[in-house]
């Protein structure tokens, strides 16, 4: 689970992941980026999934808590940036 503040972003898209993605909104606003769109999430509960492979960015719109799920796990996993 992170917690963001408000203006939060990730400053370079994420490329090259060798996951699925879940993020779910458990408060506040949430922007994520994605190749083909961009997704707000503003309701509690609100989602978004991408596939393997597909690069991502997002931007915390207000101050945000929001429970990432990837899958297949890796111990230890951190992007930079």
């Amino acid at each position: 689970m992170g917690r963001d503040p408000r203006g939060d972003e990730r400053a370079r898209r994420v490329t090259g992941e060798e996951h699925t993605a879940l993020l779910v909104l458990v408060s506040s606003r949430f922007r994520v980026d994605l190749p083909d769109r961009s997704v707000t999430l503003a309701e509690q509960g609100d989602y978004v999934v991408w596939g393997n492979g597909v690069d991502h960015s997002w931007h915390a719109e207000e101050e945000s808590v929001v429970l990432t799920v990837r899958w297949p796990s890796v111990p230890g996993y951190r992007v930079e940036g």
